[in-house]
């Protein structure tokens, strides 16, 4: 009966090699999505000014507000 001691070597070898090469994908992996979450990222959204009460017609007010006040009756 052979040793067992190349087998268990052989087996360590190839436990070893496997483990570096899902540890080097899953590494290669995360670099490559760092990237592309880089590359396509949105754009920073400009804040929008408020709007001055004063420029909004106070007819349009008063229809908007009725639309909402007949909305909520509705439901």
């Amino acid at each position: 009966m052979e040793s067992l001691a190349p087998l268990l070597s052989q087996a360590a070898q190839l436990m070893l090699m496997g483990m570096v090469l899902v540890f080097g994908f899953l590494g290669s992996l995360v670099v490559a999505l760092k990237l592309l979450a880089r590359a396509y990222a949105p754009e920073p959204v400009a804040p929008q000014l408020p709007v001055d009460s004063e420029s909004v017609d106070p007819a349009v007010v008063a229809a908007i507000s009725a639309a909402i006040h007949a909305h909520r009756r509705a439901q």
